[in-house]
C-alpha cells in the first residue's frame, strides 16, 4: 500500500481558525477639506513637508484623511510656494559649539556668543535678533518697565530690526512694557534711505500683539560733518536732546565692516573727502564699527577732515558696560559680496579696551580669527 506523501498536506496550526475574508473598513475623515480655512491647510501642508515627506505623499495623506479626491501633487507645490513667498520658512543652521567655547576660553570676558553654521548674513541675523530678545528680557526682569535699544546702521543692521520686530510680534514670553529704540548715528546712503536706523522705528509701528508700547528716539543729523563743527552741532537745539537721552541706553546692537571691503558705507563717505582715506590707511585702519574707525589694537584716533555723527564714542563703551549695561556685535558675511568680516573681528576681539560684551558671530570668520 503506497503511502501518502505528508508534504503534500497544507501545514497545520494547533487550534487554528479557519480563513475569513475581511472587509477593509474605510478610513473616517478627520475633517472635510473645505472646512479648514488658509492658513489651517496651510500649516497642515508645510508641517508634513517639514517631516519630510514627499509632495505626492502630502497628497495622498490629504486624499485619505481628508476626503479631498482634488488635492494634487501640483496643490501641494502651489501651497508650499506661497507659504515660501509669505515667510512661513526658515532655514535653522547648526550651532559650532566647539568655535563658541574657543571663543570664550581666549576672550573669556566675553558674556554671550553664539556661533553660526553659516555663510550666509540672514541666519545670522536670526541669531543676533534672537540674542537680542533674551537680552531686552534679561534687562527687564524685575521693577523695570523701560528698556532702551540703540540701533547702529547700514544693511545688515535694518535686517535684524526686521527680523526683532518679527519676533517681538511673536513672542509670548515676558516683555518690558515699553521699548524705547534710539537711532545711534544717522543715514550714510542717500540712494538706500532704509540703512539710517531713524527708518527702523517704521518697522515697529502697528504691532499690537503683545503688551508693549514702542517709543522712539530718532538723531535727526547729517551722517558725516566736519570734524570741527561735530561739537557744535551736537549741541544745537533738536540734536543736544537725543544726546542726552543716550545716558538711558540698556542694549546697544551694532555690526562691524571691513575697510578693504568695497561695499563698506564708511569707506565710501570717507573717500569722498580728500585725503581722509590716505590718513586712515596710514594709520592702520582695519574697519569700522558704529561708524567710527577701528584699528589693531581697538578706536583709532586719526584726525579726520570729516567723521561721523555717532550718539556714543567707540572710547565709551567700557564705562557703558561697566554700568552693567550690552554691547551686541553682530557680525556676519557682507551682505553684498558674502566677504568674511575676520580682520576687523580680530581687531575688536584684541582691542585694548573692550567694545562689546556679546557676540554672534559667522563660523567661517571665527575660523580665520582664530588663527
Amino acid at each position: 500500500m503506497a503511502k501518502k506523501d505528508r508534504r503534500s498536506r497544507p501545514p497545520t496550526r494547533p487550534n487554528a481558525r479557519p480563513e475569513t475574508s475581511r472587509k477593509s473598513v474605510p478610513r473616517r475623515p478627520k475633517m472635510p477639506w473645505n472646512e479648514l480655512d488658509h492658513e489651517e491647510k496651510m500649516a497642515l501642508v508645510c508641517r508634513l513637508f517639514c517631516a519630510g515627506e514627499k509632495p505626492s505623499v502630502i497628497a495622498e495623506r490629504i486624499q485619505k484623511d481628508y476626503a479631498s479626491n482634488k488635492f494634487s501633487r501640483q496643490s501641494v507645490h502651489r501651497m508650499l510656494r506661497k507659504a515660501a513667498e509669505a515667510g512661513r520658512f526658515r532655514f535653522a543652521p547648526r550651532a559650532s559649539f566647539i568655535l563658541s567655547d574657543k571663543l570664550r576660553q581666549r576672550y573669556h570676558w566675553l558674556a554671550g556668543v553664539e556661533v553660526v553654521h553659516t555663510n550666509d548674513f540672514e541666519d545670522v541675523a536670526y541669531q543676533g535678533a534672537q540674542t537680542l530678545i533674551h537680552l531686552v528680557q534679561d534687562v527687564g526682569r524685575g521693577s523695570r518697565q523701560k528698556v532702551h535699544v540703540g540701533f547702529a546702521g547700514g544693511h545688515a543692521m535694518h535686517r535684524l530690526a526686521q527680523i526683532f520686530a518679527q519676533l517681538l510680534d511673536e513672542s509670548d514670553e515676558d516683555l518690558p512694557e515699553t521699548l524705547v529704540l534710539h537711532a545711534l548715528v544717522a543715514g550714510f546712503d542717500v540712494r538706500d534711505p532704509t540703512t539710517d536706523p531713524n527708518t527702523f522705528f517704521t518697522l515697529f509701528n502697528n504691532r499690537t500683539s503683545v503688551n508693549t508700547r514702542y517709543e522712539y528716539v530718532g538723531l535727526r543729523t547729517p551722517p558725516v560733518v566736519q570734524a570741527g563743527e561735530y561739537d557744535t552741532l551736537r549741541n544745537s537745539e533738536g540734536i543736544s536732546e537725543s544726546y542726552e537721552r543716550a545716558g538711558d541706553l540698556d542694549i546697544i546692537v551694532t555690526s562691524a565692516a571691513d575697510w578693504t571691503d568695497e561695499h563698506s558705507n564708511f569707506r565710501q563717505y570717507m573717500e569722498k573727502s580728500a585725503g581722509c582715506a590716505e590718513m586712515l590707511v596710514k594709520g592702520g585702519c582695519i574697519g569700522d564699527m558704529l561708524w567710527l574707525p577701528v584699528g589693531p589694537h581697538g578706536p583709532l584716533n586719526v584726525q579726520t577732515k570729516i567723521r561721523s555723527m555717532t550718539l556714543i564714542e567707540l572710547g565709551e563703551l567700557p564705562s557703558f558696560m561697566e554700568k552693567g549695561k550690552h554691547v551686541l556685535l553682530v557680525l556676519g558675511p557682507c551682505a553684498m559680496c558674502r566677504r568674511t568680516k575676520s580682520r576687523v573681528l580680530s581687531a575688536i576681539l584684541a582691542s585694548e579696551q573692550r567694545l562689546i560684551s556679546h557676540l554672534v558671530v559667522d563660523t567661517r570668520s571665527v575660523k580665520e580669527a582664530l588663527r
